[in-house]
C-alpha cells in the first residue's frame, strides 16, 4: 500500500467513526471552512494593496470544487514591479477587475458563517483588515486557523501519522505539499493555492483527530485558533 492510499483508507474509517452527518456542531469533520489565499502588491498592509482572493469551501474533510471564489481586485497604484514575477498579476492584468471597495463585500459575503483557514494567514487577514478599514467596510468576526501553525504543532507533537511527519521539518506551504505528496499546478495564484492549503488541511484533520483535538474548543485549548 503506498503512502497516499495508507492515509486514505484510515481517513475513511476515521470519518465513519465520526458520523459526519450528526452530533456537535463544534466537531472539526462537521465544521464549515474556507480556505483562503491573496495576493498582494508587497508584503506591508499600509503602503501594499490586495491583488487577487481565492477561496474554497470545506465542509469537514470535502472539499467542495463548485463552492470557490476568486476576484482579481484593481489597486489604486498602477506600478508594483517587484512583487510580478511571484505572482504573475500585472498591471493590464486588473485594469477591468472590481477595485478592493466592490470585490471585498463580495469575498466577506463568501465567507460568512465559516472558519477561516490559511497558509501563513495572519498576512491575508492583515491585508483584509487594513483593506477593509481603508475604505471603511465592516471586518467580519470569525475565527481564523494557520496551517503553519498546526504542521509546527503536530510535529512537536510527534504526531502518530509517521508518513507526514517525518521528514516535516519545515513550514512553508511547499514544504508541506511535498510532504503529503500534493500536487500544486500554479504557485503564488490565489485560487491554487487555496485548493492546495484546502489539501493540506484535509490531511491535518486526520492527524489532529489521531492527536485527541476534534473539536474547535480542542483547537482553542491547544492554541491554534
Amino acid at each position: 500500500m503506498n503512502r497516499s492510499n495508507g492515509w486514505r483508507a484510515r481517513f475513511g474509517r476515521l470519518l465513519g467513526g465520526f458520523g459526519v452527518a450528526g452530533g456537535d456542531s463544534g466537531a472539526l469533520l462537521q465544521t464549515r471552512y474556507t480556505v483562503l489565499d491573496a495576493e498582494m502588491t508587497g508584503l506591508d498592509p499600509e503602503r501594499d494593496e490586495l491583488l487577487a482572493i481565492g477561496a474554497y469551501r470545506m465542509i469537514g474533510a470535502r472539499i467542495l470544487v463548485g463552492e470557490r471564489f476568486y476576484s482579481l481586485v484593481r489597486p489604486e497604484k498602477d506600478r508594483w514591479g517587484p512583487s510580478v514575477p511571484i505572482h504573475g498579476i500585472r498591471p493590464v492584468d486588473v485594469v477591468a477587475a472590481p477595485p478592493a471597495q466592490v470585490a471585498l463585500p463580495e469575498f466577506f459575503a463568501f465567507i460568512a458563517g465559516t472558519v477561516l483557514v490559511g497558509h501563513g494567514v495572519e498576512i491575508d487577514r492583515s491585508f483584509l483588515r487594513r483593506t477593509a478599514e481603508r475604505y471603511g467596510l465592516p471586518f467580519p468576526r470569525g475565527l481564523w486557523i494557520d496551517t503553519g501553525r498546526v504542521a509546527r504543532w503536530l510535529v512537536t507533537r510527534h504526531g502518530t501519522f509517521a508518513e507526514a511527519s517525518a521528514d516535516r521539518g519545515r513550514f512553508g506551504l511547499e514544504d508541506l505539499l511535498a510532504a503529503y505528496e500534493i500536487p500544486c499546478p500554479a504557485r503564488h495564484h490565489a485560487l491554487a493555492d487555496a485548493y492546495a492549503t484546502a489539501q493540506v488541511w484535509q490531511r491535518q484533520l486526520y492527524e489532529l483527530a489521531e492527536e485527541g483535538i476534534q473539536t474547535i474548543r480542542d483547537l482553542r485549548l491547544a492554541g491554534l485558533a
